[in-house]
């Protein structure tokens, strides 16, 4: 996994997670395909789903509400692209 800031390191973590019988046997057949551990599968899938994070804006900064209509997502996605 590359990273934008090179300082990163990779630290162990144990983790106790709970999946669905499907899920785990997915994710058995990838790690077989692939070569490596279920470890090493989960340690990916984690690092792929938050590696764009860094990148974005300063997250402290972005209002989530507790609900809104379709039109207001869409006009706060169109608005988003448009900046």
């Amino acid at each position: 996994m590359k990273s934008a800031n090179p300082e990163n390191e990779f630290i162990p973590l144990d983790l106790r997670i709970s999946v669905r019988k499907d899920t785990l046997r997915l994710i058995s057949e990838m790690a077989k395909d692939m070569g490596i551990s279920i470890n090493e599968v989960f340690s990916f899938l984690a690092e792929d789903s938050v590696i764009d994070l860094e990148l974005l804006e300063d997250l402290n900064k972005i209002e989530i509400p507790n609900k809104c209509s379709f039109d207001d997502l869409k006009n706060a996605i169109l608005k988003k692209r448009l900046c």
